[in-house]
Formats: structure tokens, sequence, C-alpha cells
């Protein structure tokens, strides 16, 4: 069912409300803002949890103060009473870890079940990125936070509306983004980033710790094994929030982020915060248009025993005409277009909504023991009609040949999908001494349960079939190619999926923290069913389900404060797999969920101001292949990927002035066990589709000390070469992308309070590269884009 309410009039709405609110309220306190102007408060103090204090809190805090506001002193915002009230080490809601010197990534994360963990006493590698580098660096979708990770790469087209990634060199779905904790309740295919606090990157398989991934259509995921990405929203703060934030994108992308919040009650205990956004204009590319708009509310409760925390969103994307994929038809990769050029069809469009809700709450039973439960809903539809390039280097209304460099050809397809995901979990985490060993024990019950549903129509086939075909060339834009007529219903079906799982963990930990270790097991059980309507005889199969159980195993020892020591044996965990194709023999039939192996091991160096991770790990996955047996064509799982591999990470601050983050990774990827093909060849040892043998980033920002106020960034991207295919035939040329960027904070003469510019320029070199590789699909990268805001404080 297709919304008839646009991202223009629900954001629009909203915001009008926000703007009427802010209004008033800056009305009724002006006596308030009077009487700080004149003076300043005493500072607020809060006792924190157990597991949020760490050493470098207190410094970062300093150094975030002075980073915004060296040289000038700003009017105190108004701030909330302090709650007296200290959440138990047992507790998460409300206790997102603090950020860490430089402000750019935070202290800790979130490990599922197990609850909040310090970067320190985390036996695995986790990056937690925070919303003041969102905000500076101007992200719009997650894409843009996650271009700062050496160990993730996106894999979807850039102008395509699709955040899909490759983490650790295995793919990760864009349906299975975790908003706060819930896999699939985040927007489906692109998530703005504008309301998120943090954006969690946890590497390697964590089917233990979150339960598995429900994947795309639910009738076969990839099971999240390279790593898993939590979204956690944004809250009201102790103090009180009124920002507006004007923006400008090339070529003409105007829009507004709107920040609103405050606490209320005795104890500010009762917290509201509204973030919406809206834009709209022409992007980066030539002939591309884009308006996206969403509007997230988050409310919560901070009380003595309880806690409870609820955020409820839309968010919708009209983009005409999207940027696709391409196939390759021929072994010769052509160079790609000049950047910046739109290989689409003028009539293609993509038109997703998301309505998302999520709701947590917990209780202290004791001060040892917590009680939670959490529930997510979301609503994912999209309308599209478009076609996705072959790339045939053959003449238009030609196949195969005559050759001509850069020859597409195309069936389009329109259609319409929706994704409705329920997920929830309940459980128990205590925090026991027993003597001289410290038991933290975590109980968890999930469930996730999604409905796909999808119809889709293509041109009518008359004799001959190619009068059905698009037929352009890349580096021409087929302005003039005519529409054809869709009324040929070539799908309609519906998938149903559920995971279900048990999950039970006990950290030991002693000697004041110095060793811990890890062990847990979850009970897992997976199935699916498909309808086919067009075909309910060969296309449809019952509900199945099938279970196992994925243990896990890690290690902490810090011999001294400032190192920490880690290993870790970990399972993931794929779907059950769902023969589909009607060419396969064994149609239909589904394969049971597999397990995924991670063996990883690392060090980890916190000075107080500059952490270093440096990381081992290697990584097995089941392959899914076509074979052929006795002539006839057969859908197997035989053969495995995998993935050995480096990583260096760095973040922090190197001088109060000057801050890194980034690092480097190292992966060899292999195809290993796999039969030969029917036509004698044989992929055994070769290199894995899209896996890049180096992945480097590292960006930097300088406060100057010339221009008090003024901050100088740069980031430079680097991805090493990729093959296409599995034969490795066809490989992508490295890459590498630099950007640059300002910002400059001053008071603003009306009320005191900082004023913030900030200048960005992605690509600086216009390069035109292609990007990514995976599933026998390539993509381009992004061109030159300007990124210019302001924000304004109330």
């Amino acid at each position: 069912m297709r919304r008839e309410l646009s991202a223009r009039k629900i954001v629009r709405t909203l915001s009008l409300g926000a703007v009427s609110y802010l209004a008033l309220s800056l009305e009724s306190s002006g006596e308030l803002q009077q009487a700080l102007a004149q003076t300043n408060l005493p500072p607020v103090t809060v006792d924190a949890p157990k597991p949020r204090v760490h050493q470098p809190v207190q410094r970062s805090q300093s150094t975030r103060a002075s980073r915004g506001q060296r040289s000038v002193a700003a009017a105190a915002p108004r701030q909330a009473a302090p709650v007296p009230y200290v959440v138990p080490a047992t507790g998460t809601v409300g206790t997102v870890p603090p950020a860490y010197a430089g402000g750019q990534v935070a202290t800790g994360g979130s490990l599922g079940f197990l609850g909040n963990r310090g970067v320190m006493n985390t036996p695995f590698n986790q990056t937690s990125y925070t919303a003041e580098l969102i905000q500076n660096q101007q992200a719009r979708t997650i894409r843009d936070v996650l271009a700062n990770d050496p160990s993730v790469r996106v894999v979807q087209a850039a102008g395509g509306g699709a955040d899909s990634l490759f983490i650790r060199g295995f793919y990760y779905d864009s349906g299975d983004f975790a908003l706060n904790g819930l896999a699939g309740i985040a927007p489906y295919y692109s998530t703005g980033a504008n309301f998120i606090e943090r954006v969690e990157v946890l590497k390697g398989p964590s089917a233990v710790l979150n339960g598995m991934t429900i994947g795309g259509t639910g009738a076969t995921s990839g099971g999240a094994v390279g790593g898993t990405v939590n979204l956690i929203t944004k809250h009201a703060p102790d103090v009180d929030i009124t920002r507006i934030t004007g923006t400008y994108s090339s070529k003409s992308q105007f829009g507004e982020h709107i920040d609103v919040s405050r606490r209320y009650g005795e104890h500010k205990e009762w917290g509201v915060r509204l973030n919406s956004t809206y834009s709209n204009g022409n992007t980066p590319w030539n002939r591309q248009r884009d308006e996206f708009g969403n509007a997230v509310l988050g409310l919560d409760y901070r009380g003595e025993n309880a806690r409870f925390e609820a955020d409820i969103g839309y968010q919708a994307d009209v983009l005409k005409p999207p940027l696709r994929f391409f196939s390759l038809a021929s072994p010769i990769l052509p160079p790609p277009p000049k950047a910046g050029t739109n290989f689409q069809v003028p009539w293609a469009y993509y038109e997703p909504t998301d309505f998302f809700t999520t709701a947590r709450g917990e209780v202290d039973v004791f001060d040892w023991l917590t009680a939670y439960g959490a529930f997510g809903y979301h609503d994912s539809n999209i309308n599209y009609k478009y076609p996705s390039p072959i790339i045939s280097n053959a003449v238009p209304g030609a196949n195969t040949g005559p050759f001509q460099l850069g020859g597409l050809r195309s069936n389009p397809l329109a259609g319409s999908e929706r994704f409705e995901t329920y997920a929830g979990e309940a459980g128990l985490r205590a925090n026991v001494d027993a003597g001289p060993i410290n038991h933290a024990v975590s109980m968890n019950y999930a469930i996730n349960d999604r409905t796909y549903r999808q119809r889709v129509v293509t041109p009518l086939n008359p004799s001959p079939a190619t009068q059905s075909v698009l037929y352009w060339n890349l580096y021409n834009e087929p302005t003039n190619l005519a529409q054809p007529v869709f009324n040929v219903l070539a799908a309609n079906q519906r998938t149903n999926a559920q995971l279900e799982s048990f999950g039970i963990a006990d950290t030991m930990s002693m000697l004041n923290n110095r060793i811990q270790f890890t062990i847990a097991a979850r009970h897992q059980t997976a199935g699916t069913g498909v309808t086919n309507f067009i075909a309910p005889g060969t296309g449809s199969r019952p509900y199945q389900e099938a279970s196992v159980i994925t243990p896990a195993y890690a290690l902490v020892v810090k011999p001294v404060e400032s190192i920490s020591l880690y290993a870790n044996y970990v399972e993931g965990l794929q779907t059950p797999h769902v023969v589909t194709g009607a060419n396969f023999r064994n149609l239909g039939d589904v394969f049971a969920p597999n397990k995924t192996m991670q063996v990883e091991g690392g060090v980890k160096f916190d000075t107080g101001r500059f952490t270093t991770t440096v990381s081992f790990f290697k990584i097995e996955q089941r392959s899914i292949i076509s074979t052929f047996i006795g002539g006839l064509q057969y859908q197997l799982p035989n053969g495995k990927q995998r993935n050995v591999g480096a990583e260096l990470n760095v973040f922090g601050e190197i001088t109060p002035d000057i801050r890194l983050l980034g690092g480097v990774t190292l992966i060899d990827g292999r195809q290993i066990d796999t039969p030969r093909a029917a036509n004698g060849s044989n992929t055994d040892g070769k290199v894995a589709i899209g896996v890049p043998t180096v992945s480097a980033n590292i960006g930097a920002e300088w406060d100057t000390w010339f221009v008090p106020g003024l901050t100088l960034t740069g980031r430079v991207i680097y991805t090493g070469s990729q093959y296409y295919d599995t034969a490795n035939l066809v490989a992508l040329p490295d890459w590498t992308r630099v950007d640059i960027g300002a910002r400059y904070t001053f008071l603003s003469p009306w009320n005191g309070k900082p004023i913030v510019v900030r200048a960005n320029i992605e690509n600086v070199g216009n390069k035109a590269y292609w990007a990514s590789a995976y599933s026998n699909v390539l993509t381009l990268g992004a061109p030159r884009t300007y990124l210019l805001s302001t924000t304004f404080n109330f």
C-alpha cells in the first residue's frame, strides 16, 4: 500500500509544531535567559554507575569545552537539576557511555544482552561514533558516518538511496541495522543521521550477543557475519537544547535540521526530544533530484529504581532518478564515466517510506539485579520503477556484439515492496560477588518476525523479446529513452521469517577486573515460509524451521590499566537459505541455519587521550553455489569464504588541538573447498568477490591557533583493488578519495550563544571510480560534493 503522506507534508507539520513550541518557550523564559546572560550556574554533577567510570572521561569533557569555545565564554545554558538516582552496573537505559577525548567516538558501547562495556573491557573490536562527529562532518545518512571506519565499505550505489555494507569483507544487509538494540527496526534502506546519538560498529559475528539477523526479504540472510551496526537514538540531556541548522549541499539541495529537548519534573526525570530534518533539490549527480525528510520524537523517564525510553519516527525519500548498480555480461570492464554522469533513464524513481518505533524499560529488582524488556515495530514501504543496467559492451540493439565500449542494456521493472518487522526481548542482568570472583550474569529471550511482500511488473514481452529491452551507452545520458508500458505481472509473493532465541552468559572478573573471562551460549530457532501467488504449486513452500546452539568464549587480560589484551571465539548464524531460482532442480529446498566461526585476538593501548587497537581475525562462512550433477543444475551449500585479516584503529587527541580518527584493514579473502565448475574452471583458492586486500581511512582535525574558533579538517579514504567475479577475471582498480573541511565557532551577538558554520568538500578531486563489487554487481563512486551548514543555538 502506497502512503499518501509525503515527506514534505509530515516533516513540515512537525517542524512548524516544533518552531511554535520554541517560540512559546523563548517568550515564557525571557527572564530566565536574561538571568543566565548575567551569571553562570554552578556545574552540575551526576554520580555515574560503575561501568561509566573511566579515567579519560573528565579529560574529554574539558577538551570538548575548550574545543567548542576556547577563546570565548558563552553564557551557560539552563541546566536540569541533577537526578539523585544512581543507575546500577546492571542498567543500560539512559546510560549511553560518554565521549572519549576528542569527542568523535565514545568510551564504550553496548554488547547486546551483556550490557554496556568500556572499550578496554570489551573483548571485541568495537567503535562507537558520536553525535558530535555526525554533526561536524555533516553526515546525511549512516553511510556517511561509516566512511570513517577502515573495516567498513558501503557496497550500494552512491545516489541510489540504500546503505548496505561490507564489514570485514562480508555482506551486511541494510535491513539488518539495529535501532536501540533491536535488529531490523531502523529505516530499511537508508537511515538519516540527524536523530542518532551513537553509531556502534561491532566487528565480527555476534549471534550470541544479539541473536541472528533476519536479513533482506527473510528468505536468506548473510547472518551479519562480518559485524553489526546498532544505532542509538537521541534523548534529552540535562542541558536544554534549542537548535536550528540550515543546510546546503551541491548542486542545489537546501534543508534544515531542528533539535529541541527539555526535561521536566521535580528532579527533571521526564525528558522529551524532537529531531526533524527536511531537504529538497538537485544532487551532485546530473539530472537527479532528492526530497528527503524525517521526524523522530524521543521520550524518557529516569526514576529511582526504574527507567524507560520510547521513540517514534517517520522517514520518507523521493529520489528521481535513482542510481543503480551494474552487472557485467562481458569480461571487459570499461572506464567509469565522468564523475557526476547520470546513466539512469529520466522516468525512473525510488520512493521508500518508513514508520518505526521502539520502547525499552528496566527495573532494579535489587541493587545487583535488573530486569528489562524492549519492543520494536517497523513498517517499510517502497515504490520504484527503474532499469538496473547490464554492461554488454555492445552497440545499441545488440546483446553481445558488435563491440562498443560502455554499451548498456536492461529489462526495466516497476513494483512495490513492504517489510513489516516486529522485534522484542526480555531478560535479567545480575552482578554478584562470590569471594575473589565477580560474576556478571545475563539471561535474554529475543524474538524477531518479518513479513515481506513483493509485487513486480515488467513491460509487455512481444516477439521478438528484444523490443522489451532498453539499450543505451554508459557515456551518453539516456535523456530521450522512452518509458515502456509495464503490464506483465512478473512476481507476486509473500515471505514470512521468524527468529527466536534464548541466551545466557557469565563474565567472571578477578584481580580488580584485570582478568575477565566470558562464557556464553544462545539457543536459536529460525524458520521461513514462502507463498508465491503466481505459481503456488512450484514457487510456494510451507513454513519450516530449524534450531542450533551457538557458543562464545572471550578473555580480557589487563597487565596494566592502560593495556588490554583480548581474545574471542564467537559464532554467527545465517538464516535458512531458500532455493528460489526456477532453473534449479532443487527449487524450494531449504538449507538449515549455518554457523559461522570467528577466532580473534588483539591488544588495546589507552593513554587517556589516545587509543590504539590492533586486531587479528579469521572468519569462515558457508557459500551457496551453483553446480551440475548428472547434467542438471542444483544450488547447494558447498564451499566457504574465509577471510583472514588484521586491523589497526586509532582515535583520540594527539594534543588538545589535534585529533585523529581512522586506521588500516588488511584482509586475505579466499574461496575454499569449492568444486570444479561444469566448464572445467576451478575457483578454489581464488580471491573472494568485493574484498580489497587493503582499506585505509585517516581523518584529522586541527584547532588553529591563528584564528580562535577555527577548525580545519581532512580525510583520506583508500580502497584496494577488488574482484568482480568468482573466477577473478575482472578486477576493479584501487581508488583514493580526499575530503577537506573547516568549521568556525563564534558567539551570537543576539544571545551570546555559539553559532557554528561548517563547510566540507567530499571527493575534492572529483575523481571518477568504480567503488565496490558484491554479488556479481558493481557500483560507481560519488562525484565532488559541497556541504555547507550553519547551526544556531537559542
